[in-house]
């Protein structure tokens, strides 16, 4: 009769773990990056990189070309899973067997906007009710009354107030909206490193990403598994007024929206998203930029335009040309004429500069295309 055996709660998790990597468990096929496995990278994924932080598990056994690809990458899978079932082994994005900043979350980023070319389950945003649920806004007392071409905004981003705080906050994904014609989203820039009710001993990562010339990414998640109760500033965004946007006054609007917050356990709760209203004006220029005579400034109409801008002038018409924000001409016409019609087919929304040249001199004027 051979002795029975007894073993510790350690051997038993070794074991087990053992038995996972000997493949008793069905093997997973992870598109580094994607790791909520709904088929599509974005900043949701980095959320859940949060929730499995410094979590391990077996190490991928091989791996297809580098890696870090958006390719299936055979996996086994690991003991634990977020609270949708999907299991933490599709955080550990480069194979090595544990979840963290340094290694997990490039593959986040270079993939981002990566999807399967089936099995693609977009997330869900759920909007919110200002007065009922959290909000998530940028702080307009910070923004000036007026802002000019080429300065700098840093506004602080807030989640929460005194009449509707924060419960159980571990991280936050949204995106922010911003007029193409006032804003370049390739400079807008967001901080949370300092500390706040959100991030009081620093264990936090972020991260943004520009997705189209309206829209940036972010995403911010604490790492060591607690949530925190409260509300006010998180971080801030930097804007820098597009230098071109000169003799043009008007207000536009950077909004915050497709929110998703998240406990330590991965239960939603629905934030309310805002949008504040920037004006921008050129004090020195406010309307046209000319050296044409007096009485000899051309009709221009209708602004904001859509397909068609008509342009009637007093004086010979020479040069026709619609330059974009970065300063380059995007249609030029020579028309003697003194009616013209110049096609807005196949140009972006945005704001232009119009310039006529004729023998009366330079007209310049702003034009704004919807």
């Amino acid at each position: 009769m051979q002795p029975k055996r007894f073993y510790s709660i350690g051997t038993f998790i070794a074991l087990v773990f053992t038995l996972q990597i000997q493949g008793y468990s069905q093997p997973l096929s992870v598109y580094p990056g994607d790791i909520t496995d709904n088929g599509i990278v974005n900043n949701v994924d980095f959320l859940y990189m949060g929730l499995a932080y410094n979590y391990f598990g077996p190490p991928r056994d091989s791996v297809v070309g580098n890696g870090l690809g958006f390719v299936p990458q055979p996996a086994n899978p690991w003991l634990n899973q977020f609270a949708n079932g999907t299991n933490f082994a599709f955080a550990d994005c480069n194979g090595d067997g544990v979840v963290n900043y340094y290694y997990d979350a490039f593959p986040v980023y270079v993939n981002y906007g990566a999807a399967r070319d089936t099995g693609v389950s977009p997330d869900i945003f759920y909007s919110g009710i200002a007065g009922i649920d959290p909000v998530l806004r940028l702080d307009e007392s910070a923004v000036p009354a007026e802002v000019h071409p080429g300065e700098t905004l840093t506004i602080p981003i807030l989640l929460g107030d005194a009449q509707v705080p924060v419960e159980d906050l571990y991280g936050v994904a949204f995106s922010l909206y911003v007029d193409p014609g006032f804003i370049d989203a390739n400079e807008v820039t967001f901080n949370f490193t300092q500390q706040s009710w959100a991030n009081p001993d620093g264990d936090r990562v972020y991260m943004y990403k520009r997705v189209s010339d309206e829209r940036v990414d972010v995403s911010w998640v604490r790492t060591d598994h607690n949530s925190v109760d409260g509300f006010g500033g998180i971080g801030s965004v930097g804007l820098i007024i597009i230098i071109d946007v000169i003799g043009f006054e008007q207000d536009f609007p950077v909004r915050i929206d497709s929110i998703k917050m998240l406990d330590h356990f991965g239960n939603e709760t629905t934030v309310a998203g805002d949008t504040i209203m920037v004006h921008v004006t050129d004090n020195n220029n406010q309307q046209t930029g000319t050296d044409a005579p007096a009485g000899l400034q051309p009709e221009i109409w209708p602004n904001p335009a859509h397909d068609i801008l008509h342009i009637r002038a007093d004086f010979a018409v020479e040069q026709i040309t619609l330059i974009n924000a970065l300063g380059q001409p995007v249609r030029q016409f020579s028309d003697p004429s003194r009616v013209s019609e110049v096609a807005l087919s196949g140009v972006p929304p945005g704001i232009y500069m119009l310039e006529i040249q004729g023998n009366a001199g330079i007209y310049t004027r702003i034009i704004q295309i919807q």
